[in-house]
């Protein structure tokens, strides 16, 4: 038996060996040849290593260079998903997203006149947060979150202020216009309704649901898209990692405290700043529809209806598709002794516990090897198609892992 401790300092020197087996393990490695090495040094995490022991290196700067373009591309992309997924659906639903992002949409529900000023009113909201917490995160974090907030700026600047054309003569038509006009489920479908000179609201509400959960899907794609590329789209994201790195506690379940939270302070003051009017109700008279005043005006309707959806739809997303401290125990099983797996783990620096346990196949009667490590999700990806390159043969398997006792080393997928 040979395993090894979690190792805070990523210093492979420090593993323990069990003394019974060490000599028949050690021989064992001894015999894997050196071009076996040369071999590893095109697989990902082994250039990964080698990159941040070698920053000035020419190669590793380029790679650096690379992955950086690569993340500001997406994180434009998130950016333009999110806009859209505001300013085409939620807003005609009037639907709040929760956290920072929904004070500007607060603003411009209140007073359309700002909307074209969305992108920077959502980013004079957030100069505070990152002034408090963005020395006190990842550098590259927040570099990578304002870079979203500077990109929203400009793809809300696309949506609502390029012209396209003239509705009227008078009237410019803008992007957004036009996306109204050709993304519509309801056509002449509005939310209030004139009744006697009496604006009411109208009793069909469906598509507020659909707006608000067409638009959450939007916006949560455009989260998990910041998230996955290294950054964020600011507000109370900042916070939520903050205290998520400081306690490794999953960022769904943090956000969706921070979200219910403030998405009940923004209903409460958006209940005061624009209020439900009367519901219209509908009569049949001689087979025609008649709209009257049910004189009751709605305290929870399907406007605060789908804002908790949207909490719903965004949080299950982030946790489904960045579950970043979720555990799992990964089994890697090989007829022979695992030498390319132990060498590939030593270039690495692993830096989780393993075993290595040899057992009997039932099928074959013949020795069989097992490696066990327990490890985050989001670190298999990038180990298992190492190890899948480095050896086609080996047996793979990824057990979920309720809970852990005791410190875990989570610095590589906090500094990725």
């Amino acid at each position: 038996m040979k395993s090894s401790r979690e190792n805070n300092d990523f210093n492979v020197d420090k593993l323990d060996i069990n003394e019974n087996t060490c000599d028949d393990f050690e021989s064992k490695d001894e015999n894997v040849e050196k071009n076996d090495e040369k071999s590893l040094d095109n697989l990902e995490l082994v250039r990964d290593n080698y990159d941040k022991d070698n920053p000035n290196c020419k190669s590793a700067k380029k790679r650096l260079t690379k992955l950086y373009a690569r993340r500001l591309m997406f994180i434009f992309l998130s950016a333009l998903i999110f806009n859209f997924g505001v300013q085409v659906f939620l807003n005609r639903g009037e639907t709040i997203p929760s956290g920072l992002s929904g004070i500007p949409q607060l603003i411009t529900l209140s007073h359309p006149i700002t909307k074209p000023y969305f992108a920077l009113i959502y980013l004079g909201c957030n100069l505070p947060l990152l002034l408090g917490f963005g020395f006190k995160i990842k550098k590259s974090f927040s570099i990578l979150t304002t870079f979203f907030m500077l990109f929203q700026i400009v793809t809300n600047f696309i949506l609502v202020s390029i012209p396209i054309g003239k509705i009227t003569p008078d009237q410019t038509k803008y992007i957004i216009d036009w996306l109204h006009e050709n993304i519509n489920f309801a056509p002449g479908w509005t939310k209030v309704i004139n009744v006697g000179g009496k604006n009411l609201e109208n009793p069909n509400t469906w598509p507020i649901f659909i707006y608000g959960a067409i638009g959450s899907a939007c916006v949560a794609m455009g989260i998990v898209i910041a998230w996955k590329n290294g950054g964020s789209t600011g507000g109370t994201d900042i916070i939520a990692y903050y205290f998520s790195t400081k306690k490794q506690m999953s960022i769904g379940n943090i956000l969706s405290i921070i979200s219910v939270a403030t998405t009940l302070t923004f209903l409460i003051i958006f209940g005061f700043v624009q209020p439900h009017n009367n519901y219209a109700t509908i009569d049949y008279v001689n087979n025609t529809q008649i709209y009257k005043d049910s004189g009751i005006r709605t305290v929870f309707g399907m406007r605060e209806f789908t804002t908790f959806f949207y909490i719903f739809i965004v949080n299950i997303l982030i946790n489904l598709t960045y579950p970043k401290y979720k555990k799992v125990s990964l089994e890697i099983s090989s007829v022979t002794y695992p030498s390319s797996v132990l060498t590939y783990f030593r270039k690495i620096n692993y830096w989780h516990a393993y075993t290595i346990s040899e057992g009997t196949s039932g099928y074959t009667g013949k020795k069989t090897y097992t490696v066990v490590t327990t490890m985050l999700l989001l670190e298999t990806r990038s180990i298992i198609r190492d190890l899948k390159a480095l050896d086609p043969k080996l047996w793979i398997s990824i057990k979920p892992v309720v809970s852990v006792s005791g410190d875990f080393n989570t610095k590589y997928i906090d500094s990725k």
